[in-house]
């Protein structure tokens, strides 16, 4: 969506346009760790990444002075966001570093802000946060890295277990259901409690029920550490030996039960940093296979 002056009676119209390169690694590992009589250990091993760059835009070309030389560059697409040699996911905002404190009052004030209020990197220390000067690309919005692996184990040929753990990881991602400058509710809005600041609880995380937005010239967002490692499946299983199923005119018997997103190791500060805002359910399965 491009954004379209106001005279035209529209605020954006969708345009093909642009380039976008796109370069990735994948590799795959398959291995036998242990193959005996009583037990067996097979390992998948899959690690991937992509990195994207725009190459173009929509060629609209500006003179800029770089090292004292005139030099002619196309120009980015702030609105969206989209930055010429730039990542498509490239998070362009203020850098949050903490929550001024009481003891920080005088600081705060020379940006109009009190404690409570967030505080930011003012990049070229005018005492003004201005988008254009103090705004930084500080992570991306999609993984970095992808990482999965399947281990699969064998007992005594009727004991069988497998488990899959994956891994997004480098990126991080905005809370829009915090209590900051894109809301104006004294709410979390269902959110898991957080210890907002007060007085009595300087949080250097979170900041005061009455954040205000105002001094950040084009508005700002929280953005968090969004990797993870999950403990994605978890399958345990017992073949019953032919010997004993022969009796009741079976071939094969075989049980399980297995768990899925049995555990996620992360710092994120919604409910789940795949699934964004909503919960991801955690699933069990009991259940049989048989042969005649």
């Amino acid at each position: 969506e491009r954004s379209l002056p106001r005279i035209t009676g529209f605020d954006d119209i969708t345009t093909n346009l642009g380039e976008l390169q796109n370069r990735g690694f994948e590799l795959t590992l398959n291995s036998v760790n242990v193959n005996n009589n009583s037990f067996s250990w097979r390992s998948d091993l899959v690690f991937s990444l992509n990195r994207n760059k725009i190459k173009r835009l929509f060629g609209d070309y500006e003179e800029v002075e770089i090292n004292g030389e005139l030099v002619s560059r196309e120009v980015s697409d702030i609105g969206n966001e989209w930055f010429i040699g730039q990542g498509i996911d490239r998070v362009w905002n203020y850098d949050i570093t903490g929550v001024w404190q009481a003891s920080e009052a005088g600081e705060a004030a020379e940006y109009s802000l009190l404690p409570g209020d967030y505080k930011a990197v003012d990049v070229n220390g005018d005492g003004v946060f201005s988008p254009l000067e103090d705004k930084q690309f500080i992570g991306w919005r999609q993984p970095r890295y992808r990482l999965g692996l399947r281990n699969e184990f064998t007992f005594f040929n009727n004991f069988s277990a497998s488990v899959f753990i994956r891994a997004d990881l480098g990126h991080v991602g905005s809370i829009d259901n915090f209590k900051h400058n894109s809301s104006n509710l004294y709410d979390r809005r269902g959110m898991r409690s957080v210890p907002y600041w007060t007085l009595d609880n300087p949080s250097d995380r979170y900041g005061s029920l009455t954040t205000a937005s105002s001094a950040f010239g084009g508005g700002y967002s929280l953005f968090f550490p969004k990797s993870f490692v999950r403990i994605q499946d978890l399958t345990l299983a017992y073949t019953f030996p032919s010997s004993a199923i022969q009796q009741i005119a079976l071939s094969n018997l075989r049980i399980f039960g297995s768990v899925r997103n049995l555990y996620s190791f992360d710092q994120w500060e919604d409910w789940d940093p795949e699934s964004g805002g909503s919960p991801m359910p955690r699933t069990f399965n009991l259940g049989f296979n048989l042969t005649f």
